[in-house]
């Protein structure tokens, strides 16, 4: 009978645990994604963080709808950010030349952006422009002379 009481109190100790983390957000956060975010240098913005309709360096967003959530405009900026339903950011879009992501900006040629983010264990998928590294999807944006314009990191689910 003790023993049987005891597993009962384990048990919802557990479920209480995991209920509170789920909250709390930790829950959300994958692997690697606080070194994944410190080398995102978009005003500040990081993925997994919770919704913010506060302006940027004076510019306010604009909010639209999109399939599986909403995206924030920052169109002065150049700066698209995307949210789940969760109001969690999945997705940074930046063609703003004062913004960089892994160390690669917005008018860096194609062929250096390609070094750098391979150097740092990324590997080529999907198309000549694009990246992955576990969870972590980038791309390059590149125009006709095969220079990044810019760049977009995002949550692979």
């Amino acid at each position: 009978m003790r023993l049987k009481y005891g597993f009962h109190i384990l048990l919802m100790t557990t479920v209480f645990c995991i209920g509170v983390s789920c909250l709390s957000g930790c829950a959300m956060k994958k692997p690697g994604s606080d070194d994944i975010n410190r080398q995102i240098r978009v005003f500040n913005i990081a993925l997994f963080a919770s919704a913010d309709n506060s302006a940027i360096n004076g510019v306010s967003p604009r909010r639209e709808p999109c399939i599986s959530g909403y995206e924030f405009y920052y169109d002065d900026l150049d700066i698209v950010v995307s949210y789940h339903n969760n109001d969690r950011i999945w997705r940074i879009t930046t063609r703003n030349k004062r913004t960089s992501m892994f160390g690669i900006s917005p008018g860096d040629s194609f062929l250096q952006a390609k070094d750098k983010i391979m150097q740092l264990g990324f590997t080529q998928a999907y198309t000549p422009y694009k990246f992955v590294k576990d969870w972590c999807l980038f791309t390059l944006l590149v125009d006709e002379k095969n220079n990044v314009f810019g760049m977009t990191v995002e949550i692979l689910d």
